[in-house]
C-alpha cells in the first residue's frame, strides 16, 4: 500500500496538473499502472467532480480505475504552494495520493480516504523529513483505525 520509496519530499510541481503528472508518472515507473495518460486522467476526472483539496495544506487525490494494477498510497511534500480549490482556501504543499483498482473491493478507498482525512493530516506528517519514519507512522494511524 504505502512504500518508502513512494514518499516524495521537495517535489519541484507549478500546478495540481503537474502535481498529478508526477504521480502518475512515478505509478507507471513502480507498475502500478500501465498507462500514465489514463491514470492521470482518472486523477483529473475526480476532481472535476469535487475538489479533494481539504484544510491546512493537504490534498487527497485519488483514482479508482481500471488503469490501476494494485492500490497504492503516494504521500508528496512540494516545494511550492498550489492552488487546488481547498475547503478551507488555502494552497496545498502535501498530497496523499490513492490508486485503486477499479474491481477493488468496494468502499475500500473511501474508507482509506476517511483514515487519512482524519488521523494523518497533522503536524507529524508535515514536519516529516525521514521517508521510514513517515512510513511506519502512517501505518501505524491506518492500522489503529480499521
Amino acid at each position: 500500500m504505502i512504500r518508502e520509496e513512494y514518499i516524495f519530499f521537495d517535489v519541484d510541481a507549478a500546478s495540481k496538473e503537474e502535481l498529478l503528472d508526477f504521480i502518475s508518472e512515478k505509478a507507471l515507473e513502480f507498475g502500478i499502472t500501465d498507462s500514465k495518460e489514463g491514470l492521470k486522467d482518472a486523477f483529473l476526472k475526480r476532481e472535476e467532480e469535487y475538489t479533494t483539496g481539504l484544510q491546512d495544506g493537504f490534498a487527497i487525490p485519488h483514482a479508482k480505475t481500471e488503469y490501476a494494477k494494485e492500490t497504492a498510497v503516494f504521500f508528496v511534500k512540494c516545494k511550492n504552494q498550489l492552488d487546488w480549490g481547498t475547503l478551507d482556501d488555502t494552497k496545498v504543499n502535501y498530497a496523499f495520493a490513492l490508486i485503486v483498482p477499479k474491481e477493488a473491493a468496494g468502499n475500500e478507498h473511501l474508507m482509506m480516504i476517511s483514515q487519512l482525512a482524519t488521523n494523518l493530516l497533522e503536524d507529524e506528517v508535515k514536519s516529516a523529513t525521514d521517508k521510514s519514519v513517515l512510513k511506519e507512522y502512517i501505518l501505524k494511524n491506518m492500522k489503529e483505525n480499521n
